[in-house]
């Protein structure tokens, strides 16, 4: 009996894309997220299927001798050398379109949360601190402004999200020239920092945007504003928010994610009450989940069936044949 092709999977998926991968591969799931544990696993995988925190850099490729397709569940492939891996003529694909209200939905409630001063309000009455009722910290959102930087799928849903609370929306994104009769669209970021009660990023972790909200930025916000991240932690340098936090420069911030994951049990980002923190979970939910791992098992299927997989992202990179392959 002919084996069947092997499949690394970083962390555990779904039940619905592993039931849909049973019978059809071998499936292997990493006890752990280290470089060294996807090196010596990825030996004779036909594929992978990976989250956000295991790298798969030019070394882990090199030693997937077999590979054939990488799957990034969600959107982000920073995680992945996409150049390595198309001259070596592996499909890099993401799964778009899977959570892009689920991580809207979380930049929302981390923008009431900010509001309605959530955790402080809770931690007050289990700490017997009723008097936090009459306390003036809490504010409306209706009328309230929300800058967005990025406005893909996810911050086009944010956008929707917040204009159905009431909140003005403003956007800047260098790639789009026009975001909608909604939205007022700024080609000055600087505008959205001076501007905004409420920014929120929803940009990629590009050499362009790593560490680019720092003090220049941070300086331009209404010391009355939250700063919103459910994108990528590179995005901020981390060192120069402490600075604006503890200088008392913004009113706060709501993180979902951060350079380094998990979140240092030293870092200063923890002392800080006017910070809400959440594990890198803005795209996960029940449903997202399944969504997620239906469309990353199937992009795995598809390859293992001779078909080119949809979602490639680093089609630029590809020999000619597999570029024309996917035409024919």
């Amino acid at each position: 009996m002919k084996d069947l092709p092997k499949v690394f999977i970083s962390e555990p998926i779904n039940a619905k894309g592993m039931e849909m991968l049973q019978g059809k591969a071998d499936i292997v799931i990493a006890p752990d997220t280290r470089k060294e544990t996807a090196l010596a696993l990825i030996g004779k995988a036909d594929a992978a299927i990976l989250r956000a925190t295991t790298i798969f850099d030019k070394e882990v490729i090199g030693e997937g001798v077999n590979l054939k397709t990488i799957v990034r569940t969600g959107i982000g492939v920073d995680n992945v050398d996409l150049k390595f891996a198309g001259e070596k003529g592996i499909y890099v694909c993401n799964t778009p379109g899977t959570n892009d209200e689920t991580v809207a939905e979380h930049a929302v409630a981390m923008i009431l949360a900010c509001a309605k001063q959530i955790i402080l309000m809770d931690k007050a009455v289990r700490n017997q601190q009723w008097k936090e009722r009459f306390s003036p910290k809490q504010i409306d959102i209706r009328n309230k402004t929300v800058g967005i930087i990025g406005y893909g799928h996810i911050g086009l849903a944010t956008a929707h999200f917040c204009r159905c609370l009431g909140m003005q929306v403003i956007a800047y994104d260098p790639f789009i020239s026009q975001a909608g009769l909604d939205t007022c669209f700024t080609n000055d970021i600087e505008v959205i920092f001076a501007k905004s009660d409420f920014v929120s990023l929803h940009c990629p972790s590009t050499p362009l945007t790593h560490k680019f909200i720092g003090t220049q930025y941070l300086n331009l916000m209404k010391k009355t504003a939250y700063l919103i991240n459910t994108s990528r932690g590179e995005l901020i340098d981390e060192p120069a928010l402490v600075t604006a936090l503890a200088e008392n420069r913004i009113a706060g911030a709501a993180l979902d994610v951060f350079k380094e994951e998990p979140l240092a049990a030293d870092s200063p980002l923890l002392h800080f009450p006017n910070v809400i923190l959440s594990p890198h979970v803005a795209g996960s939910t029940k449903e997202s989940n399944e969504r997620i791992a239906i469309a990353a098992a199937q992009a795995v299927l598809d390859t293992f069936n001779g078909q080119v997989p949809l979602n490639i992202c680093n089609l630029d990179y590809l020999p000619e044949a597999q570029k024309l392959k996917q035409f024919a």
